[in-house]
């Protein structure tokens, strides 16, 4: 649907510090080029789409949730839901890696926590989001080796392998565990991450290599809700939409709310079969008044519904029929009729034409129609009896019968 065609998708790019052995790479200019050749590839908006760069690494000795994953800075500025506006990465960093978050806790060892880094590189952007910002798509181009302490979809088994290796902080580790295993747990409840394929040299790939043996990659991933949502489960939008015939048109009004917290309504809209916008609200309460030079009894008007996610961990999905994963949940199609239509007699439909008082009543201005001809039938009916009596009741003799005598 074309009303929601400018909604900006999110690109956050997590790099992985603790990359030995391929760190010639990463600092390398070439890196941030190559990022931009790969994100023109793959549609990405430069005037419109945000962007976020963060850097993602475990201090073993100085274990800290809040450095964990952090910023890159261009000018002093986090690299957070940033617009490019036209630029290239490139050209936020020209001392790369200078922005670069600082590991102020090298004496000790530090690694990747892979199975932590997806969420938590999620997470990171909102709590650094300075505006109210949202994105149809969220994507996720973690550059990485790989390395996993443990196993990457166990965040509890990688998090006591790190903490009981040798330099480990197991104490600080042991304090913060309850704070990160309950943060995960909520943020794999809210989302999860589906692997993509990107597109490079004109061709499809999962990954796409930097370093010349492809251990050091990117690895993309869509971040999406886990539920579903639909018009009907999550509001408590009227079934059918409750047309009202009026003179000219339709009259639709609406006082819809959801049914959830974290759900906010943004945008409720109407429009016809082919798309053309009839009107919309940016709330769940709307008035709109439908000219029948637009939409006829027995054609099709479709609902959308775009909603907010406020999950509270990362504030930035908006869902909306623009996206395929929620379209078919999100648009309510329907035949205009109307229920118990109002007829002249019971017979007749009342057309604009004659529909000449009480213009937003249909029943009264049925009603009106029904008592004009009434009267005019009891008059007509009344007249044709009073014709009837009155021959009835006149002697007129027939010619035959009537002389005329002269008298004296």
């Amino acid at each position: 649907m074309s009303i929601f065609a400018e909604l900006p998708n999110h690109y956050i790019i997590a790099f992985d510090r603790s990359i030995e052995g391929r760190r010639t790479y990463y600092e390398s200019d070439g890196i941030l080029e190559f990022l931009d050749s790969v994100l023109s590839e793959n549609h990405f908006n430069r005037n419109q789409d945000y962007i976020s760069i963060v850097g993602y690494t475990m201090e073993y000795g100085h274990p800290s949730v809040d450095r964990y994953v952090r910023a890159y800075n261009s000018n002093d500025v986090p690299v957070i839901w940033y617009k490019l506006e036209g630029k290239n990465i490139s050209e936020l960093f020209p001392n790369w890696p200078e922005g670069q978050p600082a590991l102020d806790y090298l004496s000790s060892p530090y690694g990747s926590m892979q199975s932590l880094a997806k969420p938590y590189s999620v997470i990171e952007t909102r709590s650094q989001k300075s505006f109210d910002a949202l994105a149809n798509r969220t994507f996720l181009f973690v550059i990485t080796d790989e390395v996993v302490n443990g196993t990457d979809d166990n965040y509890r088994q990688e998090w006591i392998n790190a903490s009981t290796c040798y330099g480990a902080n197991y104490s600080m580790f042991n304090n913060i565990s309850d704070g990160v295993f309950s943060t995960l747990q909520m943020f794999n409840e809210e989302f999860k991450f589906l692997r993509i394929q990107l597109s490079r040299n004109n061709s499809i790939v999962g990954k796409i290599p930097i370093s010349t043996d492809g251990v050091y990659k990117i690895v993309p991933y869509e971040v999406v809700s886990v539920d579903r949502p639909s018009v009907y489960a999550i509001t408590d939008m009227p079934s059918p939409l409750p047309l009202q015939r009026v003179k000219g048109g339709f009259f639709l009004k609406i006082d819809t709310h959801s049914l959830f917290e974290k759900y906010i309504i943004r945008d409720i809209s109407i429009l016809t079969s082919d798309g053309q916008l009839l009107g919309s609200s940016d709330s769940g309460k709307l008035e709109l008044f439908i000219p029948s030079e637009k939409v006829n009894v027995g054609d099709i008007i479709s609902l959308s519904l775009t909603v907010i996610l406020k999950d509270g961990l990362y504030d930035g999905v908006i869902i909306s029929p623009a996206n395929t994963r929620y379209h078919d949940g999100m648009v309510v199609n329907q035949v205009v009729k109307i229920q118990n239509e109002a007829k002249i007699l019971g017979i007749l439909p009342l057309s604009d034409s004659f529909w000449w008082w009480f213009p937003n009543d249909m029943f009264s201005a049925v009603m009106i129609w029904d008592l004009l001809i009434l009267l005019i039938l009891i008059f007509i009916v009344g007249y044709i009896f009073y014709r009837c009596f009155v021959r009835i009741n006149t002697y007129s003799p027939a010619n035959d019968k009537i002389k005329i005598n002269k008298t004296e």
